[in-house]
């Protein structure tokens, strides 16, 4: 495989074996070969098996977060951006640091590569909803709104939360002064929506709460 091939990837957010297929016919082997040289000399980075960009690629976007988030749902799809990647953006966590965490249909997963670390919480398709579509270039970026992000996060915690014990809710470290009063009325919309009784149980404590830091 021709090293020019490398050139015509590196307009592509990211590319498949097929995609390499259509650009030169080649026999699988030598295919596989040329990708694990090219992986070993960086000239171009595995997102996961099957999943590649070029060097030149990530060295033009590392630092542009739209990119990184487009990455996100494409590593595990359907997936929507949610949980404490979300909520960080939002101001919502008083915590700093975390992965690009999302939500899928499929299994709970992880992927590790050079660009950073991406987490994928499974949820049932009757709760997969809440999200909003943006556009970055050719391609479409899925995010949870600021409300859904935090009924993912509280519902995915559910087995440490008490209705009757406002410490549990304390100790996941929201800053409730940071959501306005349209994204609580929508959060709790979204609770009643979800028929989850234990969190519709949470209602009257998370109303407490909310007025709390309002005030």
């Amino acid at each position: 495989m021709k090293r020019s091939i490398l050139h015509e990837l590196d307009s592509l957010p990211f590319f498949s074996i097929t995609s390499l297929k259509v650009l030169e016919e080649i026999h699988p082997k030598a295919l596989y070969q040329n990708l694990q040289r090219w992986v070993r000399t960086g000239d171009i980075v595995r997102l996961k098996n099957g999943l590649y960009v070029t060097r030149t690629h990530v060295d033009r976007f590392l630092h542009d977060r739209f990119y990184l988030e487009l990455v996100a749902n494409k590593l595990a799809a359907p997936s929507y951006l949610s949980l404490e990647y979300v909520l960080q953006k939002q101001g919502l966590l008083t915590e700093a640091t975390y992965p690009v965490t999302s939500i899928t249909l499929k299994t709970t997963r992880r992927y590790r590569n050079s660009l950073g670390a991406f987490e994928y919480r499974h949820l049932h398709p009757r709760l997969y909803f809440g999200f909003e579509q943006h556009r970055f270039g050719k391609n479409s970026i899925y995010e949870a709104t600021a409300p859904k992000a935090l009924f993912d996060f509280l519902y995915l915690r559910l087995p440490a939360l008490d209705p009757q014990d406002p410490s549990t809710l304390d100790a996941l470290r929201i800053n409730w002064s940071e959501l306005d009063q349209p994204s609580f009325n929508a959060l709790r919309q979204t609770i009643r929506k979800s028929s989850v009784k234990k969190l519709a149980n949470m209602i009257p404590l998370l109303e407490e709460i909310y007025g709390n830091a309002a005030q």
